[in-house]
């Protein structure tokens, strides 16, 4: 038995049994830090998957990952990507936690700063085949439950915003500031864009979001991250069961 559940344009599938929501983490230390830390929920079933760092392993895995469920008929209820990143903005300290349903992908923009769009990867088909302005790298969840966990967790002290991916490591104070200023985010990862991409794009609407806890803050860079990065997938853990915690019972109450 399956039938749907509508909320405004989206469609939460509702069935005897749990449907999945799949968390996907870039590193093993991340994966064992959200894995640790999931619980048994009322109205999924969830599961945390590794997928390895940057934007192509991200897109790759999940597709790898989703399709065989979606050819035997178990398309799963949510795609989660979870991690960590690094502030591009004054107002973000470490340990903050991010919900974010909004991303860009910033090295798909040409090195000539004309404003025009080709990025680096033209082989792989999760980026658009057409040249692109800086607006088309948005990738926004139209689903309205993501939204609507995304404001409830704002007020539970998450931070809601956009986040930036690059296959590049952004570092220096004025650069950081100044990249989170162009485009509007708060953070940087190297596969939050291509896990949303891939959920909206290739993966016939799945509805997503992303949870980035903060690692390394404006005036940090790589070595400051390694030294704490078993802290903060700690608290990504922690901060990823609790948003799955919201999300469950907000399925919850819009199923009565």
């Amino acid at each position: 038995m399956l039938f749907y559940m509508t909320s405004g344009k989206g469609k939460w599938p509702m069935s005897d049994e749990k449907r999945e929501v799949l968390i996907f983490t870039p590193t093993p230390n991340e994966y064992e830090g959200v894995k640790k830390h999931l619980g048994d929920y009322k109205n999924f079933k969830a599961r945390v998957v590794e997928s390895g760092p940057g934007k192509i392993n991200a897109a790759f895995k999940m597709t790898a990952e989703v399709r065989p469920l979606l050819t035997g008929g178990r398309r799963p209820l949510c795609l989660v990507g979870a991690g960590t990143s690094g502030s591009l903005n004054l107002g973000m300290s470490a340990g903050d936690i991010i919900i974010s349903a909004s991303c860009l992908i910033s090295d798909w923009r040409m090195e000539d700063d004309s404003g025009r769009q080709h990025g680096p990867y033209g082989q792989f088909t999760y980026r658009p085949l057409s040249p692109q302005t800086v607006d088309d790298m948005l990738i926004d969840c139209p689903d309205p439950l993501v939204r609507k966990l995304a404001d409830d967790l704002a007020g539970r002290g998450y931070k809601k915003g956009r986040l930036m991916t690059s296959d590049t490591f952004v570092a220096g104070r004025a650069n950081k500031l100044a990249q989170g200023r162009e485009f509007g985010c708060l953070a940087c990862d190297m596969e939050s864009g291509a896990f949303a991409f891939t959920a909206q794009n290739l993966l016939g609407g799945i509805p997503w979001f992303n949870l980035r806890v903060v690692a390394d803050t404006l005036d940090e860079n790589l070595s400051d991250y390694f030294n704490k990065e078993i802290d903060m997938v700690e608290i990504l853990g922690q901060k990823t069961a609790e948003a799955l915690t919201a999300l469950d019972g907000l399925i919850g109450s819009e199923r009565g």
